[in-house]
């Protein structure tokens, strides 16, 4: 990893929280004891806390606390009991922290106002523990001082001891391992739950990447490697905006860009290397094209083994002919079936797994299995799939080559198509792009 450049690139934001408990210490006269009990001295045990009033009138003072800290943790990380950000954001930060004091102020204005009431309405509740409730009270002037928030921001500056210099670069150094690590589980856990197994997207996974992006960009300066992270999220965003825009979701090629970006970003040897120039989005995209399909297809047929069973050839074709259907009645401005995008979608992922199945196979084992796989081409095609527009070299065995094709048109229904034997091919370069 490089070294840090400025140290002065850094400052720290230190942001204290005083909520009070609720609660005070209980004594031993709060115990009703039977005849020969007694109460352990505090040598031996603790007599713990009681409650003053109900706890959740302080919950808005741990929600805020809880704000402030993801607020922080966007912009910076853990640093000297505080969060260490950019010094360039410390305006925006402190814009930010003014507003969220606020709130507190008025919160503290409520409770404070309110405690009185508060205490009563808990010993309503109570009406059995009212004399030890009222007992712990806590003066209101006393509650008012124990509710507070404030913030601290000061620069990083090495003593003039060496040796003392030499551990606060270290540490300071180490923030920009933390912020690739902090990287890589974030798009790991970005990649299993949105993208993994999936042939689409949902646009608004876009504002995850953004404050992923501004994060990393604000300390670019902690390691070289940041910088072609930064473009590499600045081009995905781009591409989240030319093929989502007014979507719910993203389909075609366009998802494994998506996935390619995210996996380089889930491997700090893939960060190093697309960082060093060895690696590009494309080289990961184009083995997507067949891997991810390949993931796709076994998990489809685990999930048909544990639920019904392998569906036959007719059953999984079928989907995909109503796909055809409600695209040609969109075409000729008809009435159209109420199906679901992720329906469709996930349909016509299965009608590709099947199709892909055979373009896996050895020669000899597609020689042997030639004469049954005429049965199912044949109710393939007889189950009135519109493909007259489909050129026959594009209709090859390679899943890639039927991604983002146009399959909307309006056919023949009675015209029947035989299956060309085709080697799967490469994807060009002019494929994968943003």
């Amino acid at each position: 990893m490089s070294k840090v450049k400025h140290l002065e690139n850094l400052c720290v934001i230190n942001a204290d929280f005083d909520i009070w408990s609720g609660q005070t210490r209980l004594s031993a006269s709060d115990f009703k004891l039977g005849a020969g009990g007694e109460i352990p001295p505090e040598k031996v045990a603790q007599l713990g806390s009681k409650k003053i009033c109900d706890p959740a009138k302080l919950k808005g003072f741990h929600r805020l606390k809880t704000e402030t800290r993801r607020f922080l943790l966007s912009y910076g990380m853990p640093f000297m009991n505080g969060y260490a950000v950019p010094v360039a954001k410390t305006d925006e930060i402190c814009a930010k922290l003014d507003k969220i004091d606020v709130e507190v102020q008025q919160l503290k204005h409520e409770f404070v106002t309110g405690y009185n009431n508060a205490v009563d309405e808990w010993c309503r509740e109570n009406p059995e523990y009212e004399t030890a409730i009222r007992a712990g009270a806590l003066p209101r002037e006393e509650v008012e001082k124990r509710i507070g928030f404030e913030y601290q921001v000061f620069m990083v500056q090495p003593t003039q001891d060496e040796q003392s210099a030499h551990r606060l670069n270290r540490k300071v150094e180490e923030l920009g391992d933390d912020l690739i690590a902090e990287v890589v589980n974030d798009a790991n856990d970005f990649y299993n739950k949105r993208l993994a197994g999936k042939m689409h997207v949902a646009t608004a996974t876009g504002a995850t990447l953004k404050n992923l992006r501004d994060k990393v960009d604000g300390l670019s300066f902690l390691n070289s490697a940041f910088t072609p992270l930064v473009s590499l999220l600045d081009q995905t965003l781009a591409g989240y905006e030319k093929h989502g825009a007014g979507k719910r979701n993203i389909e075609g090629m366009f998802v494994f860009q998506i996935m390619a970006a995210v996996l380089i970003m889930c491997d700090r040897k893939r960060i190093q290397e697309y960082a060093g120039g060895s690696l590009s989005v494309d080289d990961v995209a184009k083995t997507l094209t067949r891997d991810e399909l390949s993931s796709l297809e076994s998990g489809a047929s685990d999930q048909e083994d544990e639920s019904e069973g392998v569906e036959s050839d007719e059953a999984l074709e079928q989907p995909y002919v109503q796909t055809q259907s409600q695209e040609v009645n969109q075409e000729d401005g008809e009435q159209v079936n109420n199906l679901e995008p992720e329906t469709i979608l996930d349909d016509f992922e299965a009608f590709l797994a099947n199709r892909t199945s055979s373009a896996n196979q050895d020669d000899e084992e597609d020689d042997a299995l030639e004469d049954k796989s005429d049965v199912s081409s044949q109710t393939l095609w007889d189950a009135d799939l519109n493909c007259d527009d489909i050129p026959v070299e594009d209709y090859s065995q390679d899943p890639a080559d039927y991604v983002g094709k146009d399959f909307g048109q309006s056919h023949s229904n009675d015209h029947v198509v035989s299956q060309p034997e085709q080697q799967p091919t490469e994807l060009d370069d002019q494929d994968c792009y943003f």
